[in-house]
């Protein structure tokens, strides 16, 4: 079965394949620049290019779920020699940078809706966040759309249980 899902993997276009890779803090970055038009690691304090690092600490941390140290390390290796106190002072800050520029909020939800690019950790770390701003009409939308969903899983495992189980017993 490995062996199968390898030799499909090798067979797939470069687009899929990063679909099925993670995606890196480097293209991450990349992104960010390209999109915002602002080099993340100018060693500058203009405000367009703090706020959009205030944009990359928030995904790097609370979507990838990088600890502050390889964060630190990250803008270091990228020529940006900081330590993790001016990472947790960005952290802090990003609610107060996405107040007063909406560009960070659209272009947060871009990062994270890459579907060619995102692992489903991201997926999963992005519905977390946007779940506590819903309002009662897209909750019970939600609630129909994956309501059957888990239903499935689990009699499919109880059948596969209930057969090994079975299958034990003789």
């Amino acid at each position: 079965m490995l062996w199968c899902n390898i030799t499909r993997f090798r067979g797939l276009q470069d687009s899929t394949k990063l679909f099925i890779r993670m995606i890196t803090q480097k293209e991450i970055a990349d992104e960010l620049s390209r999109i915002s038009k602002v080099d993340v690691f100018r060693i500058t304090r203009r405000r367009e290019n703090v706020e959009v690092r205030s944009l990359l600490n928030h995904v790097l941390y609370n979507y990838k779920k990088m600890p502050l140290s390889k964060i630190t390390k990250f803008y270091n290796n990228n020529g940006w020699n900081i330590n993790h106190a001016t990472i947790i002072h960005s952290l802090r800050t990003f609610d107060l940078h996405k107040k007063y520029n909406p560009s960070l909020l659209i272009w947060l939800e871009h990062i994270v809706d890459n579907i060619n690019k995102m692992d489903n950790f991201i997926k999963r770390e992005y519905i977390r966040a946007k779940i506590n701003n819903l309002d009662n009409k897209d909750i019970d939308e939600l609630t129909m759309v994956i309501s059957n969903m888990p239903e499935r899983e689990l009699q499919l495992k109880k059948k596969k249980y209930i057969t090994r189980k079975y299958e034990k017993q003789l």
